[in-house]
């Protein structure tokens, strides 16, 4: 399935398929911040299990990191035909003159702060481990001690940037090219804000974690049943299970185990496209965690064991240590979060079958530099002024395939995104 924007050649501001609310969460955005709570709430246990339980984890050094030189067939994203572009066409010599401004940002300065930690979280889209995946979701987070601060910028994945040893492309594709340490370079040198670390999931990942839980209480309408059970159909094609030992019978509130929490959280086709999308996402975290506060610490032991092989990172065990020691004081920090492009500062182009997002990148730095350093004030996105709940929709998104079908067709058409 295509990507949508509105078809206006200057400062579009409405990145998503249905023109209002935010997609500054990406699909796997709920595998990313579970890390932030199973650190949160599961620093004492790891703390008392010593360098054991932290071996657990899915530690990858930078130098065994898989890079390639070509992407397998399902790394291709669908291109999008002329006439469905929302990007505008550029001529060789505009292009090349965008590829100009772009190079002349390489003489910018990275800023650096010892006091300020800054730790990539990624959200992978892949359908096996044969490959990197490419990055749909990232996060980038940044723990400020000198302001005591936490904040939690997503980097949107069609962003056009300039990958070193590939070129010009998605950032997604660094992550698929070469890993967290290619996606990390490429963020430092765009973005300006030295990272070198991070930790990544995919959705599989994020079943099995569901699941080492027991499963989460969903409540759900209809209509975001119907289109759950696509998803539920389609991952478990990819999985090699039956898909219709999961499917829901109608709305309700429901026991979810692992696959039909991220086939909800999934959800961008009823409600508010992809806000609606980043709203379930943050109800199940909510329900998550509340189902890790009321685990004694035998089964909170487990459950972190069970978890920690299931995060892939480059995260040294003596960067763990002090992140976990100064949990208790992190969680007493001020939580800001933002994404970029910001809201009426990023232009959209069409290249290569794809549109791609260019934002303004002088007041991007800046805005994004004040947010993290600086006296950590966010940006006008609409997304910003909205409460962080769910409301109940049964109200399908224009874009959903099941429009004008019945609902096994819709399911059988929902396309993993």
């Amino acid at each position: 399935m295509s990507r949508r924007y509105d078809d206006n050649p200057l400062m579009n501001h409405n990145y998503n398929g249905n023109n209002r609310g935010p997609s500054w969460k990406k699909i796997l955005g709920i595998s990313l911040c579970v890390i932030l709570g199973i650190v949160a709430v599961g620093g004492g246990v790891i703390y008392y299990v010593g360098h054991n339980l932290i071996n657990l984890s899915n530690y990858v050094a930078d130098k065994d990191v898989k890079v390639v030189d070509e992407l397998p067939e399902e790394a291709q994203e669908e291109t999008l035909a002329s006439e469905e572009r929302q990007g505008v066409v550029l001529d060789e010599e505009q292009l090349n003159s965008l590829h100009e401004q772009m190079s002349s940002r390489a003489s910018v300065e990275t800023k650096e702060d010892e006091n300020v930690y800054n730790l990539l979280l990624v959200g992978v889209d892949r359908r096996d481990k044969s490959w990197n995946g490419n990055s749909d979701s990232m996060m980038l987070v940044s723990i400020n001690h000198s302001a005591k601060r936490v904040s939690v910028v997503s980097l949107m994945r069609d962003t056009y940037v300039d990958i070193a040893g590939v070129g010009y492309a998605k950032l997604n594709a660094a992550y698929a090219y070469g890993g967290g340490p290619l996606l990390t370079s490429t963020i430092t040198d765009t973005y300006k804000v030295d990272v070198s670390r991070y930790a990544a999931v995919d959705f599989e990942n994020m079943i099995e974690i569901v699941d080492a839980l027991g499963g989460v209480d969903l409540e759900m309408t209809d209509a975001e049943v119907e289109v759950a059970n696509g998803y539920m159909l389609d991952m478990c094609n990819t999985l090699g299970r039956n898909g219709y030992d999961y499917i829901l019978p109608g709305g309700g509130v429901y026991h979810c185990n692992g696959v039909q929490a991220v086939a909800y959280a999934r959800n961008r086709y009823v409600g508010n496209s992809d806000y609606a999308r980043t709203e379930r996402q943050r109800y199940v975290i909510s329900q998550m965690i509340a189902e890790i506060k009321r685990m004694d610490v035998a089964q909170l032991t487990q459950f972190v064991r069970d978890v920690l092989p299931l995060v892939t990172h480059n995260v040294e065990e003596t960067e763990i240590w002090e992140m976990v020691t100064k949990a208790p004081e992190i969680l007493q920090y001020t939580f800001v979060q933002d994404r970029i492009p910001y809201d009426n500062m990023y232009d959209v182009i069409y290249v290569n079958g794809q549109d791609m997002l260019v934002p303004e990148w002088d007041s991007t730095l800046e805005m994004l530099h004040e947010t993290i350093y600086g006296d950590g004030s966010i940006s006008d996105n609409s997304d910003n002024d909205k409460e962080n709940k769910v409301e109940g929709s049964d109200e399908y998104t224009s874009d959903y395939p099941g429009l004008n079908d019945t609902a096994g067709e819709a399911e059988a058409d929902i396309v993993v995104q």
